[in-house]
């Protein structure tokens, strides 16, 4: 996406678009794998848990990320935009309820009986999560766009 606006305000976004790819890949990955392990019909919840825990990581650091570059597009702007603190706030809001849904999920799927109907409805959960961070973080990056092109 080519916006009109100032090379520090482009870069950033380009460095927000560069970390939306590398998630995306990431969760391509987590995806891949699922399929891969429903095709065999045997159950692997100790083992989904130990491959979304390195999302977790990814996911804090990427937030942290995101949140740090908001906060240099917002203090780029020739003025404050009340638009930019809402999307801040909103996005640090969602983030923390991502985090909160996956940590619930590896907690339910690390357990020696994991409370799921079965492997499938395990698998339904994961994919509506990821199915959930891909829409944040398209609404995300989409706002982002946005804002900067009325800020131009």
């Amino acid at each position: 996406m080519s916006l009109n606006i100032s090379e520090p305000l482009s870069q950033i976004y380009q460095n927000w678009l560069s970390e939306d790819r590398a998630m995306e890949a990431t969760l391509r990955e987590i995806r891949a794998w699922m399929k891969e392990v429903e095709q065999l019909g045997i159950p692997h919840f100790g083992e989904t848990a130990t491959r979304l825990e390195p999302l977790r990581d990814r996911l804090v650091k990427h937030f942290e990320r995101e949140d740090e570059m908001i906060t240099q597009l917002a203090s780029s702007l020739v003025e404050p935009s009340a638009e930019f603190d809402h999307l801040r706030f909103e996005s640090t809001n969602e983030h923390g309820l991502m985090l909160a849904h996956l940590d619930d999920l590896l907690a339910r799927l690390s357990q020696t009986d994991p409370p799921f109907r079965s492997w499938q409805a395990a698998m339904q959960e994961v994919e509506k999560f990821v199915h959930r961070l891909e829409q944040h973080e398209s609404t995300e990056t989409r706002s982002i766009g946005i804002l900067l092109k009325e800020s131009a």
